[in-house]
């Protein structure tokens, strides 16, 4: 079913024939020990987790790309993202070009801590034609770093990084956030520095994204305003994520509540809509609670965007999946 995204309610759109946004994941590695983050957990939890630091390689990448070209996927954003930091990648500009090339999507996007930028890895993300880099900065002066993130970083020169590619880039976007609990009050430095290297800026506010690290009390409200915990997490309905080993997992928990599949012996594309995931979908429906990953999640409670709720239309989505699940289990 064809929608406009911006003028309907994502329920009015489901089944979707494809995702709208898919994350690639391609370094579960990261330089930072962010306070609130999965790398500052312990080596054991990590363990305990089944969490491995790796690069994807650029062949299951690759593999990924040509599954959605053949298929005519257009999505709406491809997003290297994840848990662990994407300019790491020795390829990541490759992977932006590549992506750029066969025209996968209306944006194409990198969110990233910005400590790798160089004069180089700026142009080449450039030239390779990135839609979107967007920054998230763990504080605006090198002791909030030490502090955040546990890193010794010379401020100064990290800022030139990020001036020189806002001040060189040609249609990129540069949108730079900041969570409240690294802005330790200090907004109007962080207004005057966003003001001279983005596009867009924005105070976010931290959630408890990882349930083993426990943030006391919010330090803000949710996009929302106000708690608001959905029966139904709605993210899996409109997105994938491609993990460094080529797992193919419904969303961007730090422990896969489902693996869908692996790229490297499964068609990507043809995942989206395999019984493994309709099946995941219509226990979703029967609430996010019932399944142990999700019942653990904050995004339920927190991460969802206005539109996306799909509390009280779990019967007609039902009903649609299950139909599609008989056509796919009858082929």
């Amino acid at each position: 079913m064809k929608c406009n995204m911006e003028r309907m309610q994502l329920h009015q759109c489901l089944p979707l024939p494809a995702p709208l946004s898919v994350h690639i994941f391609p370094s579960f590695f990261c330089n930072f020990k962010c306070q609130y983050c999965l790398h500052n957990l312990s080596s054991e939890s990590l363990e305990a987790k089944g969490f491995q630091k790796q690069f994807m390689d650029f062949a299951v990448y690759q593999k990924a790309i040509q599954d959605m070209s053949a298929r005519g996927w257009h999505l709406k954003a491809l997003i290297f993202a994840g848990h662990g930091e994407p300019l790491l990648h020795p390829d990541i500009s490759a992977m932006v070009a590549l992506a750029k090339e066969k025209r996968i999507a209306d944006r194409i996007e990198i969110v990233t801590n910005a400590s790798m930028l160089t004069h180089k890895l700026s142009d080449a993300l450039i030239a390779a034609g990135l839609d979107r880099l967007r920054i998230s900065l763990q504080g605006v002066t090198a002791q909030q770093y030490q502090t955040i993130s546990g890193v010794e970083l010379d401020f100064d020169a990290f800022w030139e990084q990020i001036r020189y590619f806002y001040q060189h880039k040609t249609d990129t976007e540069v949108y730079i956030k900041i969570i409240d609990l690294a802005l330790q009050g200090a907004e109007e430095r962080f207004e005057a520095l966003c003001r001279e290297a983005s596009d867009v800026h924005a105070i976010e506010y931290a959630i408890p994204f990882v349930p083993e690290i426990d943030l006391g009390q919010l330090s803000g409200n949710c996009k929302q305003g106000n708690r608001q915990r959905s029966n139904v997490c709605s993210m899996p309905f409109y997105m994938m994520i491609l993990y460094p080993n080529g797992d193919v997992v419904p969303c961007c928990a730090t422990q896969p509540p489902a693996v869908l599949g692996n790229i490297k012996t499964d068609d990507f594309t043809e995942l989206w809509h395999s019984s493994q995931q309709i099946r995941f979908l219509l226990r979703q429906l029967e609430g996010a609670g019932g399944i142990p990953v999700c019942d653990s999640c904050a995004v339920p409670a927190f991460g969802l965007q206005e539109g996306d709720y799909l509390d009280g239309c779990e019967s007609e989505l039902k009903l649609a999946y299950k139909t599609l699940l008989e056509k796919e289990e009858a082929q």
